[in-house]
């Protein structure tokens, strides 16, 4: 009966100090956080880096998913669908290397601290970019012969 006290004592004792080290961990993320902002706002080289690292996140984010998508529609089987979706990568693409360009232009002409002066976080410029991805998905979806459901394929063994 005591072993079974003693399991049942670390346990609680093992979930009680891991939600104190839990709740003391967010913690010292949150004063760390407090921290960090409080000296973009004191240092103005940490602003520049900070400005430049949340202008790169948005291009960074869609430039590595096109170039993926890109990378996977080579094995598509239709080939106009492929021609369709190189184009409007590409497009894509180039419209995005350029933004962010511009973007890199106006920040150093004028070093605006407001993510709304940038053209890469134009709401518009980013929905369409969204919707590029789940039309051309879409489409090649639909373009592809019908995989095997996993009934199918244990049914024909």
């Amino acid at each position: 009966m005591d072993d079974r006290f003693g399991k049942y004592l670390r346990l609680f004792g093992t979930l009680f100090f891991s939600l104190i080290g839990l709740i003391l961990a967010l913690i010292l993320i949150l004063l760390g956080i407090k921290f960090l902002f409080g000296l973009v706002s004191n240092v103005t080289w940490i602003t520049y880096a900070y400005m430049i690292f949340i202008l790169l996140i948005p291009a960074a984010l869609f430039i590595a998913c096109y170039i993926v998508y890109f990378k996977r529609t080579s094995t598509h089987p239709n080939t106009a669908v492929r021609w369709i979706s190189y184009t409007i990568f590409s497009l894509a693409l180039i419209s995005w290397i350029t933004f962010i360009c511009l973007d890199a232009v106006t920040f150093y002409k004028h070093t605006y601290t407001a993510i709304g002066m940038y053209r890469s976080y134009d709401m518009i410029f980013l929905a369409i970019n969204v919707a590029i991805f789940f039309i051309v998905g879409v489409i090649q979806a639909l373009t592809t012969k019908k995989e095997v459901d996993w009934m199918d394929r244990t049914s024909l063994k």
